[in-house]
């Protein structure tokens, strides 16, 4: 027992080491971002969802800031929401909206990985997981338009000029107060999560759920290299693009095939994801609503790639 606890505590702190000083960083730049009024020119690419959503137009700036950083952009929904100027409906809708942004966010990680292992092939794939972010993002903007009736503007947000004069100093001052103001009851609770979560991982809990899909992944109705593509997406992204750019220069394998058997992957990779989507959503949202909002993401998106997978087998 105390060997796991010993472990537990080492893993946490380790993905503690990784994530905070970004998290920290992240938050900061988005902050600064908003008082020097950069990010308010960004937010006309928020307003067509947030109209259709009907979610009030403050909104469209989280949606921007998640174009930079995704956690910054939720941490400040989960700012108005603590503060009561939006409810938990509106949370939910704004926080999952930001699939699309999110996934343009990562071009700078994803592109050139996918350029060195696929070529071309892997600027198509990213395309498509771009649209699955796009769709997902639609999908939540017209359940907002059934869900919330009334849209009303937040009370006391004051909006940041598009060229903020004041001096950088009291922008920066501004910039760390609200850094530290969002940051600390997140912090509070990630903590807590990601050592809940390392001791699972401890437990051997995570690498249980992984031999069961693979054990199921057994049964697909897929050639024996789709599925060696799709289980090493579980183990890392780039072993799977590797491992695909290979099968596919000996001819073992057909470009529809491997961008089938990538999309599967990602779907599959979840269960690996979880160990880091778990402190995450719990750190920003707290267990209920984090966990709801985990699933109901996984969820959709999950969904939406296995439609995409069943119409490539059927159509093309």
């Amino acid at each position: 027992m105390q060997d796991l606890l010993i472990t537990s505590a080492e893993i946490a702190l380790s993905f503690l080491k990784r994530s905070v000083p970004g998290l920290l960083i992240g938050i900061f730049i988005a902050e600064l971002l908003i008082e020097k009024g950069i990010i308010n020119r960004l937010s006309p690419l928020g307003k067509p969802f947030v109209r259709i959503s009907n979610l009030p137009e403050e909104c469209a700036l989280t949606f921007a800031t998640a174009f930079l950083n995704t956690r910054a952009a939720n941490a400040m929904l989960v700012d108005f929401y603590r503060e009561g100027k939006i409810g938990r409906r509106e949370l939910y809708i704004a926080s999952l909206m930001n699939a699309f942004p999110a996934m343009v966010r990562h071009w700078n990680s994803m592109i050139p990985v996918l350029l060195a292992t696929l070529g071309g092939l892997g600027l198509f794939y990213f395309g498509i997981l771009v649209l699955i972010g796009f769709i997902q993002t639609t999908v939540f903007a017209f359940a907002g338009k059934l869900l919330i009736k009334r849209p009303e503007q937040i009370k006391g947000v004051k909006k940041p000029a598009k060229n903020s004069r004041e001096p950088f100093k009291k922008v920066l001052r501004k910039a760390l107060a609200k850094t530290r103001k969002h940051s600390i009851p997140i912090l509070k609770t990630m903590i807590l999560a990601t050592y809940i979560t390392a001791l699972l991982i401890a437990a051997g809990f995570f690498e249980y759920l992984t031999s069961l899909v693979k054990d199921f992944a057994a049964f697909l109705p897929l050639s024996p290299e789709e599925i060696s593509v799709a289980l090493s997406a579980m183990g890392s992204s780039i072993a799977a693009y590797t491992l695909g750019a290979n099968l596919l220069k000996a001819g073992l394998i057909s470009e529809k095939a491997l961008i089938r058997s990538l999309l599967l992957g990602s779907v599959l990779a979840n269960i690996t994801f979880l160990r880091v989507l778990i402190p995450y959503y719990i750190g920003l949202y707290g267990a209920k609503d984090g966990t709801k909002i985990m699933l109901i993401s996984m969820t959709t998106r999950s969904t939406i790639i296995l439609c995409l997978v069943f119409l490539m087998g059927v159509v093309l």
